[in-house]
């Protein structure tokens, strides 16, 4: 996936003049780029409550965001939904982005796997990897040992979102996080490549995470508010 497609057409006027004020800039600083396409072709749907009312579906998306206070019964069928304030800023429609960017990436991996298998079932899955360009020093929360193996492992192969928590410990929230951190911060690179079996248990005992707190933080920050990935 080289490009998201993301649809506002389920914006009120005032909502959709200040998300076209703020996308041009956050589309490109996202981990993937975003390009605007009709409703039924779009990734991710950005939706406010005035046009929550006047529809009866979303469509296929697998992503929704919802501006403001959204309640509809329409979210139960997406897969990952997202919110942001209505006074939402540039950084927090670029972080929204990032998170649905995550998601994305992962989704498109598993359902290219799932569509090779039904067509060939001696086809060789692929998953989607990550790698570092170069090497970056992390601030809190991802200042810890276990993230440390992490950037190692990101470092030296392409790895995989499950073969990155198998070696380093991570849980796959904190996992998630720390893609997103360094994709924002230019240092990271995805590829599809043949998946590698995992193996059955971790080469080292898996770092306990000690703050709970720490974990649902990242949850929430993750998530965006809604449902997870």
């Amino acid at each position: 996936m080289q490009t998201a497609g993301i649809s506002a057409e389920l914006l009120t006027p005032n909502s959709r003049h200040r998300f076209e004020q703020l996308y041009g800039v956050a589309s490109r600083k996202s981990v993937l780029p975003w390009k605007e396409v009709p409703r039924d072709r779009a990734q991710l749907i950005v939706l406010d409550q005035g046009m929550a009312d006047a529809i009866s579906s979303l469509g296929k998306a697998p992503c929704v965001v919802c501006i403001g206070q959204v309640k509809t019964a329409m979210l139960d069928g997406a897969t990952w939904v997202g919110r942001l304030d209505a006074n939402y800023t540039l950084s927090d429609l670029i972080d929204m982005f990032d998170r649905a960017a995550v998601f994305l990436l992962d989704w498109d991996a598993r359902n290219k796997v799932m569509r090779k298998e039904s067509e060939q079932a001696a086809a060789t899955p692929q998953e989607f990897r990550y790698q570092l360009k170069s090497w970056v020093s992390v601030g809190a929360p991802f200042n810890t040992g276990a993230c440390i193996r992490a950037l190692a492992l990101l470092s030296r192969e392409p790895v995989s979102i499950a073969q990155l928590c198998l070696h380093s410990g991570l849980d796959t929230m904190v996992a998630r996080g720390l893609l997103v951190e360094l994709g924002r911060r230019g240092v990271l690179r995805g590829v599809a490549l043949p998946a590698i079996p995992a193996a059955s248990s971790p080469s080292h005992p898996r770092e306990p995470l000690h703050s709970k707190g720490l974990l649902s933080r990242l949850g929430r920050w993750i998530r965006g508010g809604g449902k997870p990935g």
